[in-house]
């Protein structure tokens, strides 16, 4: 980062979440004390707040850090004995929470049973109470979720009920849309056609 052609921060990352903006400092191996110094000055004059990632922190490090306001990610050095097919599906899988945080799921016709099951999850508080509100036993809605995610509607993935629960109201939502457009799109076709007549 630079103020009048001089370096004032010399920083890995700059990122951001939720409007709040990261200096982010990348370190290989285990981190002590100057790590956080660094991170918590080049956050500091940059005005951003300052995140530490590395694979372990030691504990004088660890309570500067707290002290300081540094936040810090410590990355499992499981990744890195990971296959390239396992550390592929951890990626994917971050994606497509990403994804379906945003609203990026794809559109697929969903059939009447289906459509219920969603609409239940949606609007239930728990797993039971879905069941309940769609009028079906649990391993029938077990079932049906299991058709969602073989046909591309749900992840394939296991989520917890309120992830669960967050995705069918995407997916209710998106499909009001659908229905509102394709009913519109029926009521400009039977316009075009009174109109050539």
């Amino acid at each position: 980062m630079e103020s009048g052609g001089e370096e004032i921060a010399e920083i890995d990352i700059v990122a951001e979440k939720d409007g709040k903006k990261y200096a982010v400092e990348v370190k290989s191996g285990k981190t002590g004390l100057t790590a956080v110094r660094q991170v918590y000055a080049n956050a500091t004059l940059a005005g951003y707040t300052p995140l530490l990632i590395c694979k372990k922190i030691d504990d004088a490090a660890l309570e500067a850090a707290q002290r300081l306001g540094v936040e810090i990610m410590e990355i499992s050095q499981d990744y890195i004995l990971m296959e390239p097919e396992e550390l592929e599906s951890v990626v994917k899988r971050c994606m497509e929470e990403v994804m379906e945080e945003h609203g990026f799921i794809p559109y697929i016709r969903m059939g009447e049973e289906e459509r219920r099951v969603i609409e239940a999850i949606s609007k239930a508080e728990s797993f039971e109470g879905a069941a309940e509100m769609a009028k079906m036993e649990e391993k029938e809605m077990e079932r049906v979720i299991g058709n969602l995610s073989r046909n591309g509607i749900l992840p394939r993935r296991s989520m917890s009920f309120r992830d669960l629960k967050r995705l069918s109201m995407v997916i209710m939502a998106r499909d009001e849309i659908m229905a509102k457009l394709e009913k519109i799109e029926r009521e400009m076709g039977e316009i075009k056609r009174i109109l050539k007549n």
